[in-house]
């Protein structure tokens, strides 16, 4: 966990709230974490919430992909998303829908002034994959991209300084490849 620490915090995602290495092995649930998912687990676990409990670097969030399924769930996860970034702000007129004669969803927004659209395939059971990528670089900040890693039906997404993320990418490739 020590070492997973120092390459996140080296590649833009540096502990908050004084948590270390010592305190995700402390943890019940972060352990609980590190067993199943041991590639995520230090991301989840960088921070404290009100009550003093682990939870993820501000930075960082999770998409669940059975749950994006429908017109207004890409929306609330474009919010989402822009929420990690910090850049809920330069966010503007989110809106979901669906062109039926292409088979797709269709979410519309406005963010730092361009108005653009992503068209997700049509499936009310799964999220299609494919936009991901592009949904999560689409509310990234000036400077700032995504890296993102699978486990299971979720996607963790890290937002970080644009130069860290072709490394950190690579690095939870890696990661998720050898657990």
């Amino acid at each position: 966990m020590a070492e997973q620490f120092a390459a996140l915090a080296r590649l833009g995602l540096e502990p908050h709230d004084g948590v270390t290495a010592a305190d995700v092995a402390k943890d019940r649930d972060a352990a609980l974490l590190l067993k199943r998912h041991p590639y995520v687990a230090a991301m989840h676990a960088m921070a404290r919430d009100a009550d003093g409990e682990l939870t993820s670097h501000p930075r960082v969030t999770t998409v669940d992909l059975e749950h994006v399924v429908g017109p207004d769930s890409y929306p609330d996860l474009l919010r989402k998303l822009a929420t990690a970034a910090g850049t809920t702000y330069l966010l503007k007129d989110v809106t979901g829908g669906v062109d039926r004669e292409r088979g797709r969803w269709v979410v519309r927004f406005t963010f730092d002034g361009l108005t653009r659209e992503i068209h997700p395939r049509l499936d009310h059971h799964r999220a299609d994959p494919v936009v991901m990528p592009e949904l999560f670089d689409a509310v990234a900040g000036p400077g700032q991209g995504a890296a993102h890693v699978r486990h299971g039906q979720t996607i963790s997404v890290a937002y970080v300084p644009r130069r860290h993320v072709e490394e950190l990418q690579r690095v939870l490739h890696q990661w998720s490849t050898t657990a």
